[in-house]
């Protein structure tokens, strides 16, 4: 059996995988702007085209992964985006990372959709310690979303779809792959994505155990005592 990859070796590879379908595509892109009228022009592109990877990228989280992720920069069309820890997102999309984190808990994903209500955005997130348990937000509005909490057990960070039939979302933003469920070696890849945010400067508490039931009876009380029609408390 080969040896798992360990996070630094996936990081790289899927970064070199990405520089590389990025060259591929620069070229294609000068080859249509110097597009002629002759048939040698159409015949750059071809082999351009020809020499073009797959728009899927393993992704090799462990050995013999079926998974796959496609680079943030170039894959608009599936609706999947890659912004690992340090790196920009592309224009125009709004970075919620920073506001999305929470105590006890590492961002996985956020995924936005067009529903009869309007714009909705999900979060989905994953507990920074002991059981790895997953969960997902309400669907929010784009001036609430940065407020939002876990609101229910999801396995949907993947690709947004919760359950048989629903519409996939528009796209989802994955900053954190390699924690995902399909990966078995989730849980221990942990503490190396938290050291990872700690360089990068957050002072969260990622050994406070967060259990969704505990917080939603702790938001409860919290109503209770600061509002008799149990509405006016955050």
């Amino acid at each position: 059996m080969e040896k798992a990859l360990k996070l630094p070796e996936i990081t790289m590879e899927l970064m070199n995988r990405v520089e590389n379908l990025q060259q591929r595509v620069e070229q294609l892109s000068k080859a249509m702007i110097n597009l002629g009228k002759n048939n040698r022009d159409f015949d750059i592109i071809d082999r351009v085209l020809a020499d073009l990877p797959s728009n899927i990228i393993p992704f090799p989280l462990f050995a013999g992964s079926k998974a796959a992720i496609t680079p943030c920069s170039k894959c608009f069309s599936s609706g999947w985006l890659l912004a690992m820890p340090g790196e920009p997102l592309p224009g125009g999309f709004t970075d919620y990372r920073p506001l999305l984190q929470r105590n006890g808990l590492i961002l996985l994903s956020w995924d936005k959709r067009k529903t009869e209500m309007g714009e909705r955005y999900t979060a989905y997130w994953v507990t920074s310690s002991g059981i790895p348990r997953f969960y997902a937000s309400k669907p929010h509005s784009f001036e609430n979303f940065p407020y939002a909490r876990p609101d229910h057990k999801s396995y949907a960070a993947e690709d947004g779809i919760e359950f048989y039939g629903q519409e996939a979302p528009a796209y989802v933003v994955h900053v954190a792959p390699e924690l995902m469920m399909h990966n078995p070696q989730h849980g221990e890849l942990r503490l190396a994505h938290i050291q990872t945010l700690k360089k990068q400067g957050s002072k969260l508490d990622f050994n406070y155990k967060y259990l969704l039931k505990t917080e939603k009876n702790r938001d409860t009380s919290h109503k209770m005592i600061n509002g008799k029609d149990g509405h006016r408390a955050g």
